[in-house]
């Protein structure tokens, strides 16, 4: 299967309606059992692809991609089949997307460096597709997911509720190159970090979904 088949069967899962059926969390399953996970991949029809892939030359990284996947549809299951396909269609039809949907999607997974970002990708998606962001604030969200140290998360959170949460100086900067803070620089020497309207967007519309 290449990536143009594989692309088309993430896009046919998502606008999927038995996806809101969805009973299984992938990342809950031991990386030997989803070789021969035979149940999932019936309920999903990229799951079965990717399945059938895995059993012509078993790959970790394959394994790995699956997880991903899975967190990313289990975290969309609940927006029901409508929107989906709206969801979708709306991409599609954005000139400024420049690539298939399910292409974008699978790049966005792929380079996702923890399990916890595909559920963030989910709900920017689902921000976007609420009308809550615009395309240029799914695209930068997404490009901060990319960027994110997924160990400064919780100074990030902590900092969102009380901006007087100290962090140390490699954490705001970090985050600074993920487009969530800016430094402001202090009258009297040094920086400030400070959550900008983008940071805002993304602990409340993405982070706070759960």
């Amino acid at each position: 299967m290449n990536q143009k088949e594989l692309s088309k069967s993430l896009v046919n899962t998502i606008k999927s309606p038995e996806l809101q059926g969805l009973a299984t969390d992938f990342t809950e399953i031991a990386f030997d059992q989803l070789s021969e996970a035979e149940g999932v991949a019936k309920e999903v029809p990229v799951v079965g692809s990717i399945v059938k892939v895995i059993r012509l030359g078993f790959s970790i990284k394959d394994i790995i991609f699956l997880k991903k996947l899975g967190k990313f549809l289990w975290h969309l299951r609940d927006v029901p089949y409508e929107k989906r396909v709206e969801l979708v269609e709306k991409l599609e039809k954005d000139s400024k997307y420049k690539a298939d949907v399910g292409s974008k999607i699978m790049l966005l997974l792929e380079r996702a460096d923890h399990f916890q970002k595909p559920m963030m990708i989910a709900n920017a998606f689902k921000a976007y597709l609420y009308n809550e962001i615009n395309y240029s604030q799914l695209q930068r969200i997404n490009f901060g997911i990319d960027h994110l140290f997924i160990g400064d998360i919780d100074d990030f959170k902590s900092f969102h509720n009380n901006p007087q949460h100290a962090m140390d100086e490699c954490v705001h900067h970090n985050l600074e190159l993920s487009g969530l803070v800016d430094l402001d620089i202090l009258a009297g020497g040094g920086t400030r970090p400070k959550i900008n309207v983008l940071g805002k967007l993304f602990a409340e519309k993405v982070l706070m979904r759960g």
